[in-house]
């Protein structure tokens, strides 16, 4: 069985392409790092076989892929494994999907959310949208619920608490998730100079904004960007503290 790796070919059997595979799916760094370590491993099994070594003897005297991708994970500087805390992201998305799916919790707030509609008098669009709107009711109220859900997944801390880079993607999940409150707050801000709205419509304007916030999945926006935020910045210092230890 021909193995190509880089810009290298090796003759190695089945079972030693398995241990190669285990060892890659181990290691934590991007792909031209990995491809740089395989290759290397590839041209230090080559060695040993030219050495008289079998494929048994090269594995057992290299260890199993854990313990072989654990020395190059820590030579490379990567961290541990990644936390498991980081799939009950996964899970919340999993029961969101769940929640929105089901007709029957759609049709329990139907008459409320009617009721909704004419809570900031004269506004449309996407006041209207964000106010009508739930994640029980449609795919497009749960989006910020699942964009949430993706950026606090794809957050670095999960596999190195000290990361100081790779948080744009969460990042920028996070933002467009707060996008539709920030265009509703907006737009309240425009009624609100442009039309004498009575105080009792303003405050139940901001209170459904504010029961917005938490019910259509904003909050959880808002707090893995500030997680990542802070994350990132902390992540940054403690960088430049080692290079002016070093």
């Amino acid at each position: 069985m021909k193995w190509k790796i880089g810009n290298k070919t090796v003759d190695i059997l089945p079972p030693v392409k398995r241990y190669m595979n285990a060892i890659e799916r181990r290691l934590r760094a991007d792909r031209r790092t990995r491809v740089r370590i395989m290759t290397e491993l590839a041209g230090d099994f080559e060695s040993r076989r030219e050495a008289g070594q079998s494929d048994e003897q090269i594995m057992a005297e290299l260890g199993t892929p854990d313990e072989v991708a654990a020395q190059f994970n820590i030579a490379t500087g990567a961290s541990g494994k990644p936390s498991r805390w980081r799939w009950a992201f996964v899970a919340l998305a999993v029961v969101v999907l769940a929640v929105v799916s089901l007709p029957m919790l759609a049709s329990q707030f139907t008459a409320g959310q009617a009721a909704s509609v004419g809570v900031i008098g004269g506004a449309d669009g996407p006041t209207a949208i964000y106010v009508t709107a739930s994640p029980e009711q449609s795919l497009i109220g749960a989006l910020p619920w699942l964009l949430g859900c993706a950026a606090g997944f794809l957050l670095p801390t999960w596999r190195d608490r000290h990361a100081c880079k790779g948080y744009g993607p969460s990042l920028l999940l996070s933002g467009l998730g707060l996008l539709p409150l920030c265009l509703v707050m907006m737009e309240l801000v425009v009624v609100a100079y442009t039309t004498e709205l009575p105080a009792a419509q303003l405050g139940a304007a901001c209170w459904a904004l504010l029961s917005g916030f938490f019910s259509n999945g904003e909050w959880l926006c808002a707090a893995v960007f500030g997680w990542g935020c802070l994350a990132r910045n902390r992540g940054k210092k403690a960088a430049e503290q080692d290079r002016k230890k070093n």
